[in-house]
């Protein structure tokens, strides 16, 4: 596949992220669009979304899964997932959700760092992290190939792996949060994102978040899912 190719392709998947900030030029865009490809096409990656309550962080999850059309599934304690996405139990993730998959964790810390889940459930989970990018290896590590969605308030309630992601959308944390953030977050949020989102009301807010990966840094607007 040519360039040309790949950028017409990437023209066409704008529509799912119509991120189109005024300050953005025609270069940026297709940087953008080429970064949104190459995360799609990946058999397997770790997705971070960060932000406060009420920021527009679980429809962005929705919004990316759609984007990466896959096989969806949703650990969602506080909100009941669309009906194109299976709602599963954190204690389920082995025997439900399938290789070649996506999978979105919501509302992380509610459970990850909760007492009352069965710690082993947990190590299970920060064991798959780390293999989301491989082929399953059954019967120990039935799951790979998926795209796996962390969403939380904050990094520092989170297992250091989620941290070597392949892309990060952020959006704004508590005013507190920042304080207790781990600090290379936290600078990166002082340094690019804080900047992006100042002064901003909240609807706007609910409609961006910032772009992180290795190919683009930016501002990126979301729609929401049908």
């Amino acid at each position: 596949m040519n360039m040309i190719t790949i950028i017409q392709k990437c023209l066409q998947l704008a529509p799912y992220f119509l991120g189109n900030p005024e300050q953005e030029q025609t270069e940026e865009l297709d940087t953008k669009d080429l970064a949104l490809l190459n995360l799609k096409r990946k058999k397997g990656a770790v997705i971070v979304a960060l932000g406060s309550r009420d920021t527009g962080k679980t429809e962005l999850c929705y919004r990316l899964a759609e984007f990466l059309e896959k096989p969806t599934y949703a650990i969602s304690p506080q909100q009941k997932p669309p009906s194109w996405i299976t709602w599963v139990k954190l204690d389920e993730i082995w025997e439900r959700v399938k290789s070649g998959s996506t999978l979105i964790m919501d509302d992380l810390p509610s459970y990850m760092s909760n007492r009352d889940y069965n710690e082993a459930v947990v190590r299970e989970i920060e064991s798959l992290i780390p293999m989301v990018r491989h082929e399953p290896m059954p019967p120990d590590l039935p799951i790979g190939e998926i795209h796996l969605i962390f969403s939380s308030q904050s990094a520092a309630q989170a297992d250091r792996y989620i941290l070597d992601c392949d892309a990060a959308f952020l959006k704004p944390l508590g005013l507190l949060m920042g304080d207790i953030e781990r600090p290379n977050i936290a600078k990166i949020y002082r340094q690019l994102v804080n900047p992006e989102f100042d002064g901003k009301d909240d609807l706007w807010i609910q409609k961006h978040a910032y772009f992180l990966s290795r190919q683009y840094k930016g501002l990126i607007n979301i729609e929401k899912t049908n």
